[in-house]
């Protein structure tokens, strides 16, 4: 009898490193994924921020004022075009 729930306590310790192993690459994939996440944002936030300081200085030399609400997405991310400033928006 004890022999038998040795086996049994056996065999649930097993089932569990396996179920960890499985957790722990799930855990790796997932971090792999995230850190992947965060340089395309990084990237994307750069474009549009490059962007942004683009359509600033197209605005400024054709003299054609930017619409309110693109002033006001600039101005919530801390960049005010009517002021020269160097280096693009913090998008």
């Amino acid at each position: 009898m004890v022999q038998s729930k040795l086996r049994s306590q056996a065999a649930e310790i097993d089932r569990f490193e396996a179920e960890s192993a499985e957790q722990r690459l799930s855990i790796n994939l997932l971090q792999s994924e995230v850190a992947r996440l965060k340089r395309a944002q990084r990237t994307n936030v750069q474009d549009l921020a490059h962007t942004a300081a683009l359509v600033v200085s197209i605005s400024r030399a054709k003299g054609v004022a930017l619409d309110v609400r693109t002033l006001d997405i600039l101005r919530r991310r801390g960049w005010d075009p009517s002021k020269q400033q160097g280096g693009a928006p913090r998008l």
